[in-house]
């Protein structure tokens, strides 16, 4: 249990690490080309079916009452699943077969509607100020951010690199050309990062590499020829009759 803990809790923060790269590097800071400027947001019609599932998503953790009790009927006995079904007493908690546990979705939703609502209201009760204020993020004591000072997606990912180092082995290399006259002044850097992907190199491109192979030899029947091919249909017709004959 305590190590199916430490899966979840890691394979939670690593979708959250997933999502704040992929919605930062998509949605914040400045645009990096002329199509990124113009973007605007999608049609009613086509934020309309998203926010279905969004919702259909918040229904069934919230009230899971209203569909538990029809799937544990549909499920019950098959695959040598109990006979009784998961069912929910007073429609709030959640009760499992044998008693094992039971838990209430709908109140875990309310408490945590109530811890967010406690937010405003302390700012309120101390008097903080709640107004709006813009201004430019910090860019290393440079005036003037430009597209070129914004973190990027190996950015976003540096620091996971830097924990899981042991495992990807993250290759580094910087170059740095400095003018003729001073080594104060750099003409150019050139940086160049990569990991090494094991699960690509020990499980998938060995299955790769067989599919293509197999491919491949397989390709070389297909000759091109009717007669060819009427060969091929004969050899297999002659083999399944003498399959058949001494079997």
């Amino acid at each position: 249990m305590p190590v199916a803990v430490g899966l979840l809790a890691l394979t939670s923060g690593l979708a959250a690490a997933c999502f704040v790269k992929a919605f930062g590097i998509t949605f914040l800071a400045l645009p990096r080309s002329s199509e990124a400027a113009d973007a605007h947001e999608s049609p009613f019609s086509m934020r309309f079916g998203m926010a279905v599932l969004a919702l259909a998503c918040i229904g069934l953790g919230v009230v899971p009452f209203a569909v538990v009790p029809v799937l544990g009927r549909v499920l019950a006995g098959l695959g040598g699943l109990p006979d009784t079904q998961a069912e929910f007493t007073l429609s709030v908690f959640l009760q499992t077969p044998s008693e094992f546990g039971q838990m209430s979705p709908t109140l875990m939703a309310f408490g945590l509607l109530l811890l967010i609502g406690l937010v405003p209201s302390v700012l309120w009760l101390l008097r903080l100020n709640r107004q709006r204020r813009l201004s430019e993020s910090w860019g290393c004591g440079r005036v003037g951010q430009t597209a070129r000072m914004e973190y990027t997606a190996t950015a976003f990912a540096e620091p996971l690199k830097r924990v899981f180092a042991e495992i990807y082995r993250p290759m580094k290399e910087l170059t740095v050309d400095f003018h003729p006259g001073s080594k104060y002044f750099v003409k150019s850097i050139e940086y160049r990062s990569e990991i090494t992907p094991w699960f690509e190199q020990s499980l998938y491109r060995p299955f790769l590499e067989s599919a293509t192979f197999i491919a491949e030899q397989v390709r070389r029947l297909q000759g091109g020829s009717l007669h060819l091919y009427l060969l091929y249909m004969a050899l297999v017709l002659t083999f399944l009759l003498a399959v058949a004959r001494w079997f």
